[in-house]
This record gives C-alpha cells, structure tokens and sequence, in this order.
C-alpha cells in the first residue's frame, strides 16, 4: 500500500470515503443492535438475573477510560507543561467522541433504555452511580467547551485556563466515584477495595496515552501527511509516561491477584487457573502489560511506529482486562443472594456463567462506529492538527 508522504498514494487520497464506507457498515450495526433493544426488546440480550452487568458495561467501562485524553490535553493548559499543547486539540475531540459513545453503552443497558436521563436528573448524592452519573455529563459539557474555545480563543486564554481547570477536577470526581462503585460493592468480594478510585484514575492515563499515540500514529499513516518534530517529540513523551504507568498498573494487579488468592476467593480460581485463565495470563498480563513494556523500550522511545504497535497491545489488554473484572466479579453469587442449587429457582452449578450473544456483539460494534464517523469528520473538516503541523 503507497502512503507516500505527499499524499499521492491511493489510499492517502481516498482515506475520507474508505473510512466512512466502513463506518457506515459500523452504524448498520448500530441501528441493528438498537433495534433489537428498543423494539424487540432488554430479552434479546445474554444476562441473567445472576449476570446483570453484560459486554455494554464493559464497554462503558473501557470508555470511561478515556477521560485521561482529557488530561493529557490539559497538562499544557493546567499544569504549564506546553510540550502537551501539542496534542490537546485531538485528544479533547476523541474524549468527547468516547464518552458520549460509553455513555450510550450505559443507557443500553438499562431495561428502559429511554428512562436514562432519570439517572441523571434524580440521583442522589450519596450514590457513587449517582454521581458518575451526574460529574460525567458535567465533564461531558465542560470538555466540549474546552474544545470550542481552544479553537478560537487558543491555549493562553484565560477563560480556557478556567474551562480546562474544571474540567481537570470534574474527571477526577468522574474516576473516583467510577472506581466506588466497584470498590464501594461489599456484596460482590472480587471488586470490593478502597484503591479502586485510584486504579482507575491510573488506568485512564495509561489508556488514553496508549490511545492517542497508536490513532495520531494510524492518522497520518492513512492520511499521508508527515509528522512534525514537535508532535513527535510530544508523543515521545507521552510513551515514556505509558511505560512507567504500565509498570505501576501491574504492581497494582499483583497485590489485586495476591490478595484474592490469599484468602482463596473463587474469583482467583477462574482467573489463575480456571477457564478465565487464557484471558487474565495471555490477554491481561502479556499482551498487556509486559509486551508493551518490552517494545516500548526495546524502541528507546523514539520508534513511533513500535510504539503505536505497544500501545494497540494496551487497549487489547485493557478491554480483555475489564472484561475479566466485570464479569468474572459476577460469576460468584454475591451475598445474600438465592443459592443455585436451591430449591428457590436456582440451578444445579456451583458459578454463573456469561457469553456475550450476536445482538450484544453487533451493539458494541455500532457504538466503536460512533466514535469511527465522528473522528474521520473530525480530522477531515476540524482544525485538529493546526497545532501539531506548527514546527517550532
């Protein structure tokens, strides 16, 4: 394939339509998947009254991982690191982009899909859903904001100083409360930790770097342009702070893992041995977190194209990773429930068990479209790289 610098590649010139012939085929599942939910109906998904939480909660879950692009983005602004200024505009739009489509994944979720906006407008503060609920949308409203006066006003204006700041804190209430409503599930052994919130608030930052290295890296790739220094040496960067947040990711799992096995919860088992095995040691920890290790320093950092291959082996791991945690946390009957082998309706196995099904699978397909279409319109009629083709 010729993607020659000056664009004159076929596939440098046609990238618009190709893409969004593909995200077309992404939205036909949309609207197949939304039709199964909305119309068909909540039955035509694969969880059980055991398994409540499906493949939609772990794509919100990979999603709301994205917040740290907000972060990344704001390091310029807030924090007075400007070699991030670089990189904020694209990294502001894909946060938007994302959360709206996990926000979506969410509100599928529900049995009424269209009474989501209740969760919203009657949630009580003292719940952690309630206020993930709340700060996301907040978050949501603040980063489009963010965007916009980027735009027009640039990164030395002091209302996006403003703008930025809170949007900086309202992700951090956004990952805490995210983090507490696993951490805070005292009925579910295998999510309950009070460092949730800040495993979460790590992971974002690992995600979202892994995620704007691989798709700047993707972007110019297709589009045929040529990458600056600058945007370079910015994402330079931002590999070195994957590496090192990748290494404390896995200390962090380490001690989750250790501490599930010690006191030999069943969870453990699925995981370290059981049929989960090939998902938490393959998926999880290899392609994970030690792959993307090695390479990334195997590159020095300096091999943009060796990096992006890391950071596609982060996102691998992490949506494997969350998948894991989401659903294997819900294959022990958390407490009080009715046993399964009693004579109250439950069945003969010892664990639940969970597969997502076609309709779920075609859903989530639809939803990454979401964010597929909105980010080619993006680049193709945003200013979003004005700042990364400035040489210094």
């Amino acid at each position: 394939m010729d993607l020659r610098a000056d664009g004159s590649g076929s596939a440098a010139k046609n990238w618009f339509p190709i893409g969004m012939g593909i995200g077309a085929l992404m939205l036909l599942c949309l609207a197949i998947g939304m039709y199964q939910v909305f119309v068909v109906g909540h039955h035509t998904l694969a969880n059980t009254k055991e398994v409540p939480w499906n493949i939609f909660i772990v794509f919100y879950a990979c999603a709301i991982s994205s917040i740290g692009l907000s972060y990344i983005a704001s390091f310029g602004i807030v924090l007075g690191i400007k070699q991030f200024d670089v990189i904020a505009k694209r990294a502001t739009f894909l946060a938007i982009l994302i959360i709206i489509a996990g926000i979506l994944s969410v509100a599928s979720d529900l049995k009424q899909p269209l009474h989501a906006p209740y969760l919203l407008l009657t949630s009580h503060m003292t719940s952690a859903l309630g206020m993930v609920a709340i700060s996301i949308n907040l978050y949501l409203a603040l980063i489009i904001a963010e965007l916009y006066l980027l735009m027009k006003r640039g990164h030395n204006d002091s209302l996006v100083r403003v703008v930025a700041i809170a949007s900086f804190i309202t992700a951090l209430v956004v990952h805490s409360y995210h983090g507490a409503i696993f951490g805070l599930a005292y009925s579910r052994s295998f999510w309950q930790g009070t460092y949730y919130p800040i495993y979460f608030l790590l992971s974002a930052l690992f995600a979202s770097s892994a995620i704007i290295i691989l798709v700047t890296n993707l972007t110019y790739k297709v589009t045929g342009k040529q990458m600056t220094e600058k945007l370079k040496d910015s994402l330079r960067t931002i590999g070195k702070m994957l590496a090192y947040l990748l290494a404390i990711g896995m200390f962090f799992l380490y001690w989750k893992m250790t501490s599930t096995a010690y006191f030999y919860k069943p969870e453990a088992g699925i995981l370290l041995s059981g049929s989960f095995r090939v998902n938490f040691w393959v998926f999880e920890v290899l392609i994970g977190y030690i792959l993307p290790i090695i390479i990334l320093f195997y590159a020095r950092f300096k091999d943009i194209n060796k990096m992006a291959f890391a950071s596609l082996l982060v996102l691998i791991g992490l949506f494997v990773g969350r998948y894991d945690f989401i659903i294997v946390g819900q294959l022990n009957p958390y407490l009080g429930f009715v046993p399964f082998d009693s004579d109250l309706g439950g069945s003969a196995a010892t664990l639940a068990s969970y597969a997502p099904n076609l309709t779920e699978i075609v859903y989530t397909i639809g939803l990454t479209g979401i964010v597929w279409v909105g980010y080619i319109l993006g680049i193709k009629y945003l200013p979003l790289s004005k700042d990364e083709d400035e040489e210094q």
